[in-house]
């Protein structure tokens, strides 16, 4: 879990530099034109054939990048197309991914299917159903990976940790291969393992060629739910902790991104009026946010209690966990907007303010201990957030 803080504490001064907003429903950077600062997009189709000297943050139908981006990508569509070069980390939630192009540093993606087809600097971290990484790649960190199907035939520097219910691997693995895996294990004969391999499966499975590991192969059975009952000093290794909610951890945050812009894009001026109301009045947003936060869990509670009205607890159970949700971005909304306004750019655009606060809530949530303090403090601006929308409608 300490390599998920750090991921999302990192994602935060990428956001701070200079950035211009398109807001039309297409752009395009021609491919003779170099833009300098960072890009924010919201609309349908995003496409940069020339020069960018800064980072994309982009939600989106479709993002087409083929000409070279200096810094990170961050970037929540249906599909993404990099055929171009990223300077810094690209990181994404997709239906599709296609990295054709150089990353320089990490590729991190929540996606449905993600191809790596390119050289990455750094790890590759994907939470997906698919994930495919080619013959002409190149991985010079880790590969970790929670995912349906793995195929593995380029080059790995690093090691691979992965969740799987299939794993094939036809590439060259210069580190160690620790794997869950659930039917199948596979080593075709072009594939070489430089260290060892090391897979928890409910069955001995025949991976083929073991000839080709140069370490070890280790097989450790999968317990039955009464062995982790018996087994109190069974312990999962920190590593596969790490593969497996790494991916998770990137996918709430780009999640509330992707949840932001929508947002935005519906109730664009009821969001920045209600923020700048709560803004100018943040006492009185506090105090009707904390006690919203708090009146809800002590009335869903009521409503167990007296049994008849069970069924209303359980739909009140549910309403408030989507509050919770929607409070924790509406927080990041106002801390964004608050942040331009103290650095005295108060006409700044919500699509810029947003995504800031938001990236920065997150991850300064994320931070050990003190997280909690400030979860809480958050759910409490975010309800009074949404108290003041509620407001805004009764005098509408």
């Amino acid at each position: 879990m300490a390599a998920s803080r750090v991921a999302l504490v990192l994602l935060v001064p990428a956001l701070l530099g200079a950035a211009q907003f398109i807001g039309e429903s297409s752009y395009s950077l021609p491919p003779a034109e170099t833009r300098i600062g960072d890009l924010y997009f919201g609309g349908t189709m995003l496409r940069i054939e020339g020069r960018l000297d800064g980072s994309v943050i982009a939600g989106a139908q479709s993002v087409n990048i083929s000409g070279p981006v200096t810094r990170n990508l961050f970037i929540a569509a249906q599909s993404v197309d990099l055929t171009g070069a990223a300077g810094g980390d690209l990181v994404a939630v997709c239906a599709t991914l296609n990295v054709h192009g150089r990353v320089g540093g990490a590729v991190r993606a929540a996606a449905g299917t993600v191809y790596i087809n390119g050289p990455v600097g750094q790890d590759v971290v994907a939470g997906c159903a698919n994930l495919v990484v080619t013959n002409k790649a190149e991985v010079l960190g880790d590969l970790a990976a929670t995912t349906r199907s793995l195929e593995v035939a380029g080059i790995i520097r690093g090691d691979i940790k992965a969740t799987a219910e299939r794993v094939v691997i036809s590439g060259s693995i210069d580190g160690d291969v620790d794997v869950i895996v659930g039917d199948r294990l596979t080593l075709t004969p072009d594939a070489r393992v430089y260290g060892n391999l090391r897979y928890r499966a409910s069955k001995k499975l025949d991976i083929k060629n073991p000839d080709l590991v140069f370490g070890n192969i280790e097989y450790v059975p999968l317990p039955a739910p009464k062995d982790i009952a018996e087994a109190r000093d069974l312990k999962p290794r920190p590593g596969i902790i790490a593969a497996f909610f790494l991916p998770f951890a990137i996918l709430s945050v780009l999640g509330a991104l992707a949840f932001g812009f929508i947002i935005i894009a519906i109730w664009k001026y009821v969001l920045n009026e209600a923020l700048t109301r709560a803004i100018n009045h943040w006492g009185r947003t506090l105090g009707f946010g904390a006690l919203g936060f708090l009146a809800g869990p002590m009335s869903i509670v009521v409503s167990f209690a007296l049994i008849v009205t069970i069924p209303t607890g359980l739909v009140a159970l549910a309403a408030y966990v989507v509050f919770v949700y929607v409070a924790k971005v509406l927080a990041g909304m106002f801390l964004g907007k608050l942040l331009f306004r103290l650095f005295r750019s108060p006409d700044i655009s919500l699509w810029v303010a947003a995504p800031v606060g938001i990236v920065i809530v997150y991850g300064l949530c994320a931070i050990p201990v003190a997280g909690w303090i400030i979860w809480l403090v958050s759910l409490a601006v975010g309800f009074g957030v949404i108290a003041e929308l509620l407001g805004m409608s009764r005098t509408a």
